[in-house]
């Protein structure tokens, strides 16, 4: 039994991440304007914060919400009560039945419910597994539907709904919509099946594609990172570190988009190489950098941010590698800068912090 549901478990993370993908897509969609109660641009700001309270009230005053509107409440409200935003999942695909992106947000609360809900997680696993195969059913010509519901039969027991073969066909039907795009979901079908050796001459290719090689770089250093192999990780993200993206404007359509998606890849490996440092135990002087450098583009970043660490866990591994550094003073600062989170994880971790200063401050 707990084999299976640490499965279910870890299905969440990866139901999870399609909702950046609708998050981007949903920017071209902001009926909301400019100045008017509602408008994205401005919680997005409250947001970062997190200050998830005031776009919940916002957001919630609001009776005939835009898909993007919906889709920030339910963020804002994952970060405050499951349960509501269950709730405000449900209302979402209610009023837009005939949206894809509707119910790749309900999946991605599904998924969340599953994480935090053992007893519940298999029914919630069903709910995520109908959500997204609702998506395909809207939008057979999206790519990322199809993302979604390959990384579910990855991650999911086959008691849940989850099966390797399907996870396979789907990598090939993305192979025929877009190319690049299946050549990831074949590597991570083969990283799924312990097939290192093939998944690694895909993401070799990838990296040497400017176009693909900023994510082929995070995934593949993700992967390196979750099997405890902090070298291989390392090396693979630290071209990350010194590359840097020209801004474009929101009002060039396409390549606004193409940026957004790099733009967050490219910081999300920023925050991987601290991680690494944390998790290891070397590399802290680059680690650190990174990590300044990701809470500095997170503060001014144009992009949407949701479906980013938040600055908050970002400060967390900051303050963890400044205490490993020795840098005392520098840590309590951004210690005292860190708001409290519900997060147990988190918590736990920030008050480990705290005792270590503590008790190096009285040596």
């Amino acid at each position: 039994m707990r084999k299976l549901t640490v499965s279910v478990l870890c299905l969440c993370s990866l139901i999870i991440l399609p909702s950046t993908i609708v998050a981007q897509s949903l920017a071209k969609d902001q009926s909301s304007v400019p100045g008017s109660v509602g408008d994205i641009e401005v919680l997005q700001t409250y947001f970062k914060q997190g200050d998830f309270k005031y776009v919940v009230e916002t957001l919630e005053s609001i009776k005939e919400k835009s898909p993007e509107q919906h889709n920030m409440l339910i963020s804002a409200l994952m970060n405050i009560d499951l349960d509501d935003a269950e709730e405000a999942a449900d209302q979402f695909i209610q009023y837009y039945s005939n949206n894809y992106k509707a119910y790749h947000t309900h999946a991605s609360v599904m998924g969340a419910q599953a994480s935090s809900s053992i007893f519940s997680a298999l029914s919630y696993a069903k709910k995520a597994k109908e959500s997204l195969e609702k998506a395909v059913e809207i939008a057979p010509d999206e790519v990322a539907v199809y993302q979604a519901l390959m990384q579910f039969h990855l991650m999911a027991p086959s008691i849940a709904g989850g099966d390797t073969d399907e996870a396979m066909r789907l990598a090939q039907t993305i192979s025929k919509l877009d190319p690049a795009e299946g050549q990831f979901a074949l590597a991570n079908v083969y990283l799924n099946e312990d097939k290192q050796a093939e998944a690694e001459a895909i993401f070799a290719s990838l990296i040497k594609d400017n176009n693909t090689q900023i994510r082929a770089r995070v995934e593949l250093g993700s992967f390196y990172l979750g099997n405890e192999q902090y070298a291989a990780s390392y090396n693979t993200l630290l071209p990350l570190s010194e590359t840097d993206l020209a801004p474009v404007a929101k009002t060039d359509g396409e390549e606004w988009d193409t940026y957004q998606k790099r733009k967050a890849s490219l910081m999300y490996g920023k925050y991987r190489l601290g991680q690494v440092a944390v998790e290891s135990g070397e590399y802290t002087d680059l680690g650190i950098t990174t990590l300044k450098s990701y809470l500095k583009d997170y503060e001014t970043a144009t992009i949407d941010t949701d479906g980013l660490p938040t600055a908050k866990w970002a400060q967390l591994r900051l303050a963890e590698l400044l205490l490993n550094a020795n840098n005392l003073s520098e840590a309590q600062e951004v210690v005292e800068a860190i708001k409290e989170d519900k997060d147990e994880r988190f918590s736990k971790t920030l008050k480990k912090i705290k005792k270590a200063l503590k008790k190096r401050a009285a040596a």
